[in-house]
């Protein structure tokens, strides 16, 4: 099997070796995660998380931008992961993979002394008619035990691009705190302790003559819909920088009501339970 050797420092005293450099891993790693729960319509209560900002690929005057979802289906313990690729000419699109993706994991050697040894992770893929790949049931031990996954496509381009396909290598850490609390929720002993709550906001002053002070009137709630072209981002701000809590289906009817700017705050009429924003020329009003 093949090695790879790494600069790694000693576990940690009482943390075993993959938890001990998954965690060094990741607290060198730049990537930020955004975790979300949401209430399945069909698959009950999930925890996902999703790059903050997806990773960017340039092929000529192009440019993909792609994200990968992991998920915990609570109610069997399940992992999912998601891969999702869209050209910057047509972000409610997709780009259909050429073959499979793959994930290999890197776990510590029997050796110690830092080197990794490699082996795929097995997965089985589904893919949507947008091209987006899924694969499901995924025990969470299975890459509790890798110090980090890789992630590797391979991409159809659009007619016109330099070339007909686009390799993306992305990189998923497991012991990433964001990841790890998606695995704690599908059982996975966290790897970390527990997190430091703020301390209690205190209630505003009243007003001088006594009063609470006046809150500013809320938009009322309106029926709309999305476009019937392509997937919507549902953000988690008013920003197409701001990380994607969920993709909804063409035509999906939803409850907005008006920000400031083109941005509309979003939630569903039933169903799942998600909170975000929507641009207005991705809504349809009723």
């Amino acid at each position: 099997m093949l090695c790879i050797l790494v600069a790694a420092s000693l576990p940690l005293r009482g943390e075993e070796p993959v938890v001990a450099i998954g965690k060094q891993r990741a607290a060198r790693s730049t990537v930020e995660w955004n975790v979300q729960d949401i209430e399945h319509a069909l698959l009950g209560p999930i925890r996902f998380a999703v790059q903050k900002s997806a990773v960017t690929t340039t092929v000529g005057s192009e440019r993909v931008f792609s994200q990968v979802f992991l998920s915990c289906q609570k109610s069997n313990g399940k992992v999912a992961i998601e891969l999702t690729n869209a050209p910057g000419s047509d972000l409610a699109g997709g780009l259909r993979p050429t073959e499979m993706p793959r994930l290999v994991c890197n776990r510590p050697g029997p050796r110690g002394g830092g080197s990794l040894v490699r082996s795929d992770v097995a997965a089985k893929w589904e893919i949507s008619t947008l091209g987006d790949t899924l694969a499901r049931g995924i025990a969470p031990s299975a890459l509790r035990r890798c110090v980090s996954i890789d992630v590797h496509q391979s991409l159809a381009l659009p007619a016109g691009a330099p070339r007909p396909s686009q390799r993306i290598a992305m990189e998923l850490l497991p012991y990433d705190r964001a990841l790890d609390s998606v695995f704690s929720a599908c059982g996975e002993k966290t790897a970390f302790g527990p997190v430091e709550q703020a301390p209690p906001v205190s209630p505003p002053a009243r007003a001088a003559e006594g009063g609470q002070p006046a809150q500013p009137a809320e938009a009322p709630w309106k029926p709309a819909r999305t476009t019937p072209k392509g997937r919507t981002n549902v953000r988690a701000a008013a920003s197409v920088d701001a990380a994607t809590v969920v993709k909804l289906a063409p035509g999906t009817k939803v409850l907005v009501r008006r920000t400031s700017g083109p941005w509309w705050e979003v939630k569903p009429r039933a169903g799942a339970r998600f909170r975000g924003f929507i641009r207005e020329d991705r809504l349809v009003f009723e």
